[in-house]
């Protein structure tokens, strides 16, 4: 067993209006969609011809906001989710977003059926906080690369390691630091399989994968305290986020970290 076996795959049916209030409902959840998307446009969409259209792939796509807005710029979207009551979430968020129902398709799949999602790989895929809710996130990862395109992208966004031991640390917490043990409670909403970078990029650069970029997503907002955080307007705290977020070593101490990776043909 590898060091990330611990526990099943999660599945958050019965969670998803608390998974989303919890993430969604305030500035952490927002620095984070903020972060992505100026990601994906500035490292792949600005990039492409004029009404160019990428078939997209959203795996364990959730609520589905990334999706919704690519969709909006015409690119054809296929979410996935293992939960039923997240995909119902996503159909909100996009009939809310008066997405057009011909760009994208909801289905509920697994990950290893995901070459049911779509007859051809895609030009993109998406895969975002999922790894570290998988069982087996190395085996859960090879699932999304296969299911990318030759000279095609993947956006993958994972819970770093390297910032839940800063977070301990911080905090005093200095025997959770020692015992390595950092798998959240169950039923919870912190992740089971906190992941090192160095083992993600590794799994990425030995399927053939070539790193484009890297960002650091929320290196300043989560070791702020709450008061602190009250005592800062948003806009400052993103202004601060953006100046670092590409910048070693704050990148590596993200909450999560965001890898856009081009597959080798």
């Amino acid at each position: 067993m590898n060091k990330y076996e611990h526990t099943q795959d999660r599945n958050f049916d019965g969670l998803a209006e608390h998974f989303k209030k919890k993430i969604y409902g305030s500035s952490k959840g927002e620095i984070r969609l903020q972060l992505l998307w100026e990601d994906l446009e500035e490292r792949l969409l600005n990039d492409l011809p004029e009404a160019a259209s990428l078939s997209v792939l959203d795996v364990g796509g959730g609520i589905g906001q990334i999706s919704a807005k690519l969709a909006e710029e015409g690119h054809n979207v296929i979410v996935t989710d293992v939960s039923k009551d997240m995909l119902e979430l996503a159909q909100q968020h996009f009939i809310a977003e008066n997405i057009p129902s011909e760009y994208y398709q909801l289905k509920n799949l697994a990950l290893d059926q995901l070459p049911q999602a779509t007859a051809e790989p895609s030009d993109l895929v998406i895969f975002h906080a999922v790894l570290e809710w998988l069982a087996d996130p190395q085996a859960g990862l090879t699932h999304a690369m296969n299911a990318v395109a030759d000279d095609g992208y993947l956006s993958l966004m994972f819970y770093n390691k390297h910032s839940v031991i800063m977070k301990n640390l911080l905090k005093g917490n200095f025997r959770k630091v020692v015992s390595n043990d950092f798998i959240g409670e169950k039923g919870g909403l912190t992740p089971i399989s906190p992941l090192d970078p160095l083992d993600v990029y590794g799994w990425l650069e030995s399927a053939g994968f070539d790193i484009v970029s890297k960002t650091g997503i929320r290196v300043v907002n989560d070791y702020l305290n709450r008061d602190l955080q009250a005592s800062r307007s948003y806009e400052d705290i993103l202004h601060m986020e953006k100046l670092l977020c590409r910048q070693e070593p704050y990148l590596s101490l993200g909450r999560y970290i965001h890898v856009i990776a081009r597959k080798r043909s």
